[in-house]
């Protein structure tokens, strides 16, 4: 095992503990999609058995980070919080850049791995950071809704709902 495998293994696993010690469905959620990134790059590169791919678009590495952000942006359109926008924001410019790669061949070997998991470790902070701010929060407060239940009503729609008052 290299170091950073150890240190995501680490990390990984603290996330996972405060997760399920003082997160709700929503951080644990977000984790899970940490886990799944880890686990799924190490089956991955099992499966293949090779590194991972500078000179071109790794297309395992693009479908691991497409449906992370897909979840992501999930949970950031449905969660009572705002720290998942923040994990959708640096979860993109992972997947962007893949297509930045084939777009550009000249793009430098290192400037495409940078770009490709650079943002992953500001994920890790980020949810460090929101399961830390929900304990508080929860703390201060009290319990509160993960999950937003509706949206305000468009104008169409308030405008044929009866006045009140």
């Amino acid at each position: 095992m290299t170091w950073l495998w150890e240190f995501n293994l680490t990390t990984m696993l603290l996330l996972i503990v405060a997760a399920w010690r003082w997160g709700a469905a929503p951080e644990r959620l977000c984790v899970a999609v940490i886990v799944f990134m880890n686990l799924g790059d190490r089956l991955y590169h099992a499966v293949i058995d090779r590194g991972t791919i500078y000179a071109s678009v790794d297309l395992g590495h693009l479908f691991i980070d497409v449906t992370a952000a897909a979840v992501f942006i999930g949970v950031a359109l449905s969660a009572n919080r705002v720290y998942p926008l923040w994990l959708s924001a640096f979860q993109l410019v992972s997947v962007i850049s893949h297509f930045a790669r084939e777009v550009d061949a000249k793009l430098v070997k290192s400037a495409y791995g940078l770009m490709t998991y650079g943002p992953f470790y500001f994920i890790l902070l980020i949810l460090a950071g929101g399961i830390w701010m929900h304990a508080r929060r929860v703390k201060r407060y009290g319990p509160y809704p993960p999950w937003r239940t509706s949206s305000s009503p468009s104008r169409a729609a308030s405008q044929k709902l009866p006045p009140t008052g």
